[in-house]
This record gives C-alpha cells, structure tokens and sequence, in this order.
C-alpha cells in the first residue's frame, strides 16, 4: 500500500477516524478506508534520534520523562472519552 505523504489535513481526519472508531460510530471496514489515508508513520532511526539529542540536550532521562508526558496525556483522553 502507497502511504501519502505528511499532511496536517489527512492527520486531522485519520485522527478524527479513529476516535469515531473507538468510540463505535465506525466499523472496522470504515476505518479501513481511512487507514489508507493515514500518513506514514515517522520512524526515529539511530541516527534521527542521535540528531535530537544534539540538537535539543536531550539525555534518556528528558526522553523518558517526555515519553511518558506523552503517553499519561493519551491515558487521560481515552479514560475522558470511556
């Protein structure tokens, strides 16, 4: 499958597609055609990652404490929406 290329448009909707879906109002089959939209995913190669921790003084430790920023905040929109 050919992804498309990064849009903040096609975010937004994909974004939207899958609250609709987790949430019920899409089948699997709906969110499907949507998936197809999704633009392909950003992957963080050693080198990027070495990038950023050049460019922006992160040590694991920033990373970790960011990554779990990240992940409670998607906690607490899921348990709002439940």
């Amino acid at each position: 499958m050919k992804r498309n290329k990064k849009s903040p448009i096609l975010d937004a909707i994909y974004e939207t597609a899958c609250d609709l879906h987790s949430c019920g109002a899409f089948t699997d089959e709906q969110m499907n055609k949507y998936t197809k939209l999704a633009p392909s995913p950003i992957v963080l190669d050693a080198d990027v990652l070495a990038y950023l921790n050049k460019k922006c003084d992160f040590n694991p430790e920033k990373m970790q404490v960011l990554i779990n920023d990240w992940l409670r905040k998607d906690i607490e929109i899921a348990r709002s929406v439940s």
